[in-house]
């Protein structure tokens, strides 16, 4: 139905779009009135110059392209056709003869105007020949070469709008003999000229041809079975017509719409769609529409043939084909094509109609009409439907033969078309992608394009600043200038400086501040560790007197001043670990001696380790010596036994503690019992200095506690073993 609806909803006039000059004067920038006024005083070719600007203008940029612009083009074109005659001026004669009267030479004008662009090598000239000549040549296999030379002439003059607009009408053509794939090629070729197009004076024709460009997109996809895509294209195509100022359709993108939820069988929508079309304000504007109303209604006989309402389709259909035969009589040109192709449509469905009420003489008698019509025309998907309705006919009228031999004939026609239309779908995909693919590697160089411009730009405004502001230094006295701002540079700098010294200073001090609180929670540990080990200590002497055993005394307490004699001197963050251990071995030989000799201990070394220069925090080993003489032999019957084992490999030093006590779960079970609930301050003051003394000097040390059981699962004692890296321990202590 397009082509012919927006056949009628043009005007039949035909101009030249020239793009010329006059003094210095496009038709893109000059109102029509100014063109008018600039025409009297003109003389010879310049005048008839002036003359097609307004031509021009009328043709391309008159919103609406109404009856009077029609009649403003024949009149001034009759004018250019005289004058030019008159001249001897061939590119004005051959204008004249595209845009004067009568109809009735119009084919004869149009050849003519041809031969001359042929000799004169006007390429415009030739392309609105071709464009003319096409248009009057109803057998599109006779008119098809007539489209493609017009566009070839329209591309070659550099007017793009009318090779996208040429495009849209060759597309439309090959479309309706069903050669999906060419008519794509066109399409495509028309939308993407229409983007690349700039917005003029000539806007309104621009959107018209890209509204028709939309169009065709959207009856593409739906001929390929893409019923989503077209509805797509057919809304774009909707709102872009309800965009402009002025409108030249009265709801064909609507109706449209209606015939695309027809085809996915979703009649509801069909038929608000076709009511919002009917309901448009323009339906009844003007008589001129009566062809387009008509085919509109053929729209909703097909929705009510497909909801079964065939009474209702039959009366529509019958009505117009009364009508469309009206038109075939007693019309000419585009009218008549109308007509024929709303009585081709209307007898296929009017013959669909009455097959299915089983009315199959009167099927057989519209499905022939209508048959016939598409066959003349060429017009394969209605010949396929054709097919298919006639040997359904004749099936039911019991003529098999018949019916056969135009099933075979719709088999034959559908598989090209539907092998056509499933090439399409993957043509489809491909040529978006590479479109999507130019369109963006286009959008990347246009970026780039506008970002160093930009900075040309910038460039060139930094060189104009710079050189006025050296002129004004030069007005200004440049020596007075470099004194004041050496000045201000050595102030800055002696600034930068103090804040840099400043700076460099507050970082020394928070250095500072951070290694003096390292040192002083390391002490403070250490102040913690010796005040319990001095209370555990006088403990003993105090139970040593109480038991009047004198000399035990007097000999526990020699002891203890020596080991508080290394205690104190034991104030740096590290000390030997030949010193820690006369250390431990001091303190352990005072526990046996207040225990009654009740264990025994040894202090062995797997391999070479010099203990003298390997150093390691102070009371390090002794809280674990403590916990196994004061929770694992205090309830221990037999004799105890604690072996300290020293080894180093592989950079680490490694100090395993074993003892053979009754264990940590016994041991605790004893603690819940008694009525004093000492806690083990010394275990957990010794992890608080390795966590500490791993985070200053950056180094590992790791703590393990293993309870030992024999094979009933019995404790037989407890296992420490500790882990400090010997790389950090080879510097002399501190």
């Amino acid at each position: 139905m397009k082509k012919y609806c927006l056949i009628i909803a043009l005007s039949s006039g035909c101009c030249l779009q020239v793009h010329s000059q006059y003094k210095g004067l496009k038709a893109d920038s000059l109102k029509i009135d100014s063109l008018k006024k600039l025409l009297p005083p003109l003389k010879g070719t310049n005048r008839v110059d002036c003359m097609k600007l307004i031509c021009d203008y009328y043709y391309d940029a008159a919103p609406g392209r109404k009856a009077s612009a029609n009649d403003s083009i024949y009149f001034y074109g009759n004018k250019i056709l005289n004058e030019s005659k008159a001249l001897g001026y061939k590119k004005g004669i051959a204008i004249g003869l595209l845009c004067s009267l009568p109809d009735s030479l119009k084919e004869k004008n149009t050849r003519d105007a041809i031969r001359i662009g042929e000799e004169i090598g006007n390429d415009e000239v030739l392309g609105w020949g071709y464009s003319i000549l096409s248009g009057i040549t109803p057998d599109f296999r006779q008119s098809a070469p007539y489209y493609q030379k017009s566009i070839d002439h329209f591309h070659k003059a550099g007017n793009a709008l009318r090779e996208a607009a040429m495009s849209n009408w060759l597309s439309q053509a090959y479309m309706g003999s069903g050669e999906f794939e060419k008519a794509f090629d066109y399409e495509r070729n028309a939308v993407n000229i229409l983007k690349a197009l700039p917005s003029s004076e000539f806007a309104y024709a621009h959107s018209q041809t890209a509204l028709w460009s939309l169009w065709n997109m959207s009856e593409l996809y739906s001929a390929a079975g893409d019923y989503e895509g077209a509805l797509n294209y057919m809304r774009m195509t909707n709102q872009a017509d309800m965009a402009n100022d002025t409108k030249t359709t009265w709801g064909h993108f609507t109706l449209d719409i209606s015939g695309i939820f027809v085809q996915i069988g979703q009649y509801d929508s069909a038929r608000v769609y076709w009511d919002r079309c009917r309901n448009d304000p323009s339906w009844n504007s003007t008589s001129s529409w009566q062809p387009g109303r008509a085919l509109a209604y053929n729209y909703l006989g097909n929705i009510y043939l497909a909801t079964k309402q065939y009474d209702k389709a039959i009366e529509i259909f019958t009505n117009n084909n009364t009508y469309f035969d009206s038109l075939i009589k007693y019309s000419t040109g585009n009218f008549k094509h109308a007509g024929k192709y709303g009585r081709m449509v209307a007898s296929l469905w009017l013959g669909q109609a009455y097959n299915e009420k089983k009315n199959y003489e009167k099927a057989l008698q519209y499905a022939k009409e209508g048959f016939n019509l598409a066959q003349g025309d060429d017009r394969r998907p209605e010949m396929m439907q054709g097919y298919q309705l006639l040997s359904s006919v004749y099936h039911h009228l019991n003529n098999n033969d018949s019916a056969y031999e135009y099933l075979t004939r719709y088999n034959t026609i559908k598989d090209s078309i539907q092998n056509k239309q499933f090439l399409l779908r993957i043509y489809n995909s491909k040529k978006d992608a590479e479109y999507e693919n130019k369109q963006a590697q286009l959008s990347i160089l246009d970026k780039d394009n506008k970002l160093k411009g930009e900075q040309l730009k910038q460039k060139a405004k930094q060189t104009n600043f710079l050189f006025i502001l050296l002129s004004a230094l030069m007005l200004t006295g440049i020596f007075v200038f470099r004194a004041i701002y050496l000045k201000r540079k050595n102030e800055r700098l002696k600034l930068e400086n103090a804040l840099t010294v400043q700076r460099l200073e507050s970082e020394k001090k928070h250095a500072d501040l951070k290694r003096q609180a390292s040192d002083l929670q390391m002490q403070a540990l250490r102040a913690q560790m010796n005040p319990h080990f001095i209370f555990n200590s006088l403990s003993s002497i105090n139970w040593f007197i109480m038991e009047n055993d004198k000399d035990v005394a007097s000999d526990y307490l020699t002891r203890f001043s020596k080991l508080m004699r290394m205690v104190l001197n034991a104030q740096k963050p590290t000390i030997p670990l030949e010193d820690e251990l006369k250390m431990l071995q001091l303190y352990l030989d005072m526990e046996r001696l207040r225990l009654g000799y009740s264990f025994e201990y040894s202090i062995t070394f797997t391999n070479a380790v010099d203990a003298g220069t390997v150093s390691i925090p102070p009371m390090l080993l002794q809280p674990f010596c403590e916990n196994a003489i004061w929770h694992g032999f205090m309830n221990k019957e037999d004799q105890g036994q604690i072996n300290i084992n020293i080894k180093a490999d592989d950079h680490f030093l490694e100090c395993t503690i074993t003892d053979n006590g009754i264990g940590r779960k016994e041991a605790s079970a004893f603690k819940k019992k008694s009525a004093k609930k000492d806690s083990s301050m010394g275990l957990f003051i010794t992890r608080e200095r390795l966590a500490l003394f791993s985070q200053e000097n950056n180094a590992d040390a790791d703590l393990k506690i293993e309870d030992l059981a024999d094979e009933n699962g019995a404790g037989t004692g407890t296992r420490v073993i500790l882990n400090i890296t010997y790389k950090e321990l080879i510097e002399e202590p501190a």
